[in-house]
């Protein structure tokens, strides 16, 4: 790894509405390309929009060729960023949750949703692969390992693990996460509850991937009401966005007293990396496997389903 200037971006994100949240991301790319980002970070499914409804998909293109993916690539290549944002990708009939990456004009790959939550598997199929992207410096040597963790993904920890085991730099957690119902009138206590609320709990999560695995993490979400106009549907977001250094620090929190779009460039310390770390060094990752491949026999024998 080498030092590295990234942005991460908290946006709203309107379902069926690709031109407001297409210009949400180019406003954002230009404001990270004029303080020098290499890389910004925007929320899951920003393009297409979030919630539970067949508008989610109907947007859907295919990767790389669909148009939105195409704007993507010119975009990295205008702005000189890697750009990883959300949409729903269209592929053999199926569509997936998925986190493209595009590099200064160059396609990297995808991510797909792994663990699907809720009316999402209404509407998506589920990955199957978890993908490591690396990104190169100006003189052509890698500067950056990285792996995207989508949102209800990272309550599963096994793929930040899966992630350490593959030599990530850095984990990214683009969130579209719902609260639930809003109050009406919606007051500032209660937004400014709801972001605490959000950031507390990331906290508890990610301090801990952070510092076991020796990486940096980094989370955005999507901000407010996504599903304007549509009856009988609620998708509120908190938004927010917040850091962590691979020694468990906090380095990054949200500083909005409001739902609102923010835009936040952090630099990221090469030297935070610990070297010759403690776990990893000492994983049995052998007997990690066959007890892992163990549990799964038992659990087909005896048909336990986990509630």
């Amino acid at each position: 790894m080498q030092d590295l200037r990234v942005t991460v971006a908290s946006l709203r994100s309107v379902l069926a509405d690709v031109t407001s949240n297409l210009r949400r991301v180019q406003e954002a790319c230009d404001q990270a390309s004029r303080e020098g980002s290499r890389m910004i970070l925007l929320p899951e499914l920003m393009l297409t929009g979030h919630g539970g409804h067949p508008s989610m998909v109907e947007n859907a293109e295919t990767v790389p060729d669909g148009r939105l993916c195409q704007e993507m690539l010119e975009l990295s290549a205008r702005c000189d960023l890697c750009i990883c944002v959300g949409m729903a990708e269209l592929s053999q009939g199926i569509v997936y949750n998925a986190q493209i990456v595009a590099d200064r004009g160059r396609y990297l790959g995808l991510q797909r949703k792994i663990n699907l939550s809720g009316d999402e598997y209404c509407h998506f199929g589920t990955g199957q692969q978890l993908q490591v992207f690396e990104l190169e410096g100006d003189e052509g040597k890698p500067c950056l390992r990285f792996g995207v963790v989508i949102c209800y993904d990272n309550l599963f920890p096994e793929l930040a693990l899966l992630h350490s085991l593959r030599g990530v730099d850095l984990i990214v957690a683009p969130h579209a996460a719902r609260t639930g119902a809003w109050p009406v009138p919606l007051t500032a206590e209660f937004r400014q509850a709801t972001m605490r609320h959000r950031q507390e709990e990331w906290e508890r999560i990610h301090v801990a991937r952070a510092y076991d695995h020796n990486v940096y993490v980094l989370l955005c979400n999507a901000v407010g009401p996504s599903t304007a106009g549509l009856d009988g549907v609620i998708a509120n977001h908190a938004g927010t966005v917040m850091g962590i250094d691979p020694s468990g620090e906090v380095f990054l929190r949200s500083e909005a007293f409001d739902l609102v779009d923010e835009v936040v460039t952090v630099d990221l310390e090469a030297s935070k990396r610990r070297i010759n770390h403690g776990p990893p060094r000492n994983r049995r990752l052998d007997l990690v496997a066959r007890l892992f491949a163990l549990e799964r026999d038992r659990r087909m024998v005896s048909g336990f389903t986990g509630e």
